[in-house]
């Protein structure tokens, strides 16, 4: 039973279909490996990306907020002067507020107390 050449030649050409299928299937699977890894790098870049604009705004926002701040320094400088000046003329003002009413009360004690005086033993019939 000598093998019919039809048969090699169908056997050469199935193994040929399967090879040749085999390389498919492995040229296949390397691209979708090699697209994963496009994938994989690009989600990379792009996190690296948020992460640089990210810093770049950190810093252009405590860039802009010393700037307010020293721009509040000088106004609060020109508007309310040095707090410690302003402190002590808060306190001379209350001072002499305080000894004017007191000088005050002192000059009209007597005056008052006749006042009351009179008014309480003083009875309208």
């Amino acid at each position: 039973a000598a093998s019919c050449p039809r048969t090699q030649d169908t056997a050469l050409e199935t193994m040929d279909a399967t090879a040749k299928a085999h390389i498919g299937i492995q040229k296949l699977l390397q691209a979708e490996q090699d697209a994963a890894e496009i994938v994989a790098k690009a989600k990379q870049d792009k996190v690296a990306r948020l992460k640089q604009a990210k810093a770049e705004a950190d810093e252009e926002i405590a860039a802009y907020k010393a700037q307010r701040q020293a721009q509040f320094e000088v106004f609060s400088k020109d508007k309310l002067g040095d707090s410690g000046a302003h402190s002590k003329t808060t306190q001379s003002a209350t001072e002499e507020e305080l000894l004017l009413i007191s000088q005050q009360v002192a000059g009209n004690k007597d005056t008052m107390m006749n006042m009351l005086l009179q008014s309480v033993t003083e009875v309208s019939v």
